[in-house]
């Protein structure tokens, strides 16, 4: 039976509403910077610590003494960060979350990563999350992360973002060695073990046996004194390198790595940095290992926002009971805010066109996530969703509806059911991105302001 031919929406609709809006340009810039600077999830965790101390926010466990309007924060495991603004109700009336992860689909480095093969020095690597892993071949990466030595000593590195910088490659097969490529599924096409970058080339001089191993790991103990053992307890990650890019010729998309969920996670942050002192305590959520299902000590599973709630509870002299602290959880309201993908004209056989979110439509709704028939699903309350789109309203928020493909072909899940499981009402609200999870992500600049005025409106109405 052929399926029911439905007409998708116009786009535009957000672009409308912002058209002269000053702060598109500023707003843009500043995601695209922070997207650039911030690949990692402790790179991000680092920028949002320094400006909460710049903003006058202290640690949460400073100050007992909690007063409407002060801003404190909780940095935990250096990977992940929640803070808040005291408001002037009562906490154990609840407060107000918007929740992202700082995490982004990547190439990691193995513990032990080094080889000789061919005459080429290789670094294994071990995709991070849902990739199509052909699209990391033949891309310049940059290396990104930390070295942790004995004696609590910690190194960060980024090599392949400056201009003067080298850059690290996975090498494919050319097409001439390559005929039987259309017998191949796309997820056949690169393996997962070949997601190996070229580390050098070059001998080192008077080695006979892997010269070429011999000089790479003479580079990480002249320039970083790093032995190859050290590399067991190194987070590296490979990462496109470069800035973000406007995308077009009227420069209305920008394209850069980590759109997801970065871009949710800096516009949420900027949305609570400019909060007044709000009725109801505010609190911002940037959570690490969604891409992964949120398994791990920093993740939406972790101690994280449990152990900071108990602080503010102590601090703002409420009941931290293990009943006072489900009661406050309870009565408390949150939103996933998390990305979905954009109407693709070129591949629009996947998509529902009646649910579909479209690129400068403005910010999208997902009312429930999930697979299939909505297996390991999060769905909102409809009262909740109600008072949420009510928010948007007051503010003249363009939003649209959304669902991430077709019932039987797409699907998938955010932090939403985590925060769902500690008794919170809780919606997925974020923007539609345009070729999620691969190496450039793509997102309309209508929809930039779109998301920060979303979760500026959730907070203060």
């Amino acid at each position: 039976m052929e399926e029911t031919k439905k007409t998708a929406p116009e786009g535009g609709r957000a672009w409308r509403r912002y058209a002269e809006d000053p702060r598109e340009s500023a707003l843009s810039r500043d995601l695209g910077e922070f997207l650039s600077s911030c690949k990692t999830e402790r790179e991000a965790a680092r920028f949002i610590e320094a400006a909460l101390k710049s903003a006058g926010s202290l640690p949460v466990g400073h100050n007992k003494g909690f007063c409407p309007g002060d801003m404190v924060h909780l940095v935990w495991k250096n990977r992940a960060v929640a803070a808040a603004r005291i408001g002037t109700a009562p906490l154990a009336e609840g407060f107000r979350l918007v929740g992202a992860h700082v995490d982004a689909p990547r190439v990691d480095v193995k513990p032990h990563p080094l080889y000789e093969d061919c005459g080429l020095a290789m670094v294994d690597g071990q995709y991070y999350g849902g990739v199509k892993k052909y699209q990391w071949t033949n891309v310049p990466l940059a290396l990104h992360g930390e070295f942790h030595l004995a004696g609590g000593v910690s190194k960060a590195v980024v090599v392949g973002e400056a201009p003067e910088d080298p850059v690290l490659i996975i090498p494919d097969l050319a097409p001439h060695l390559d005929w039987e490529t259309d017998k191949r599924t796309a997820k056949e096409t690169v393996l997962g073990e070949n997601l190996d970058a070229i580390g050098a080339s070059r001998p080192d001089p008077g080695t006979e046996k892997e010269p070429a191993l011999a000089a790479l790991k003479r580079h990480l103990k002249d320039v970083w004194g790093v032995e190859e053992e050290d590399l067991m307890a190194a987070d590296l990650a490979l990462v496109p390198a470069g800035p973000s890019r406007d995308v077009g010729f009227d420069r209305g998309i920008l394209g850069a790595y980590g759109i997801d969920d970065r871009a949710c996670s800096f516009l949420a942050f900027r949305a609570f940095l400019d909060l007044p002192t709000p009725e109801r305590t505010a609190v911002f959520l940037a959570v690490d290992k969604e891409e992964i299902g949120s398994e791990g000590v920093a993740s939406a599973q972790g101690a994280l926002l449990e152990t900071f709630l108990l602080e503010l509870l102590e601090g703002t002299g409420s009941d931290a009971s293990p009943r006072g602290m489900r009661r406050c959880f309870a009565r408390s309201e949150a939103l996933s805010a998390d990305v979905t993908e954009a109407a693709n004209p070129l591949y629009k056989d996947f998509f529902d066109p009646r649910q579909l979110p479209v690129a400068g439509n403005g910010v999208t709704i997902m009312k429930y996530t999930g697979r299939g028939g909505k297996n390991v699903a999060s769905e909102a309350p409809g009262e909740f969703v109600a008072r949420v789109l009510e928010r948007l309203r007051a503010d003249r928020v363009p939003w649209q509806p959304g669902s991430l493909g077709k019932v039987d072909k797409g699907g998938g899940g955010t932090i939403a059911m985590y925060l769902a499981r500690l008794g919170m009402d809780v919606v997925d609200v974020g923007p539609a991105v345009l070729s999620l999870h691969s190496p450039c992500e793509m997102i309309s600049k209508a929809d930039v302001l779109s998301t920060f005025d979303a979760y500026g409106a959730f907070w203060r109405h």
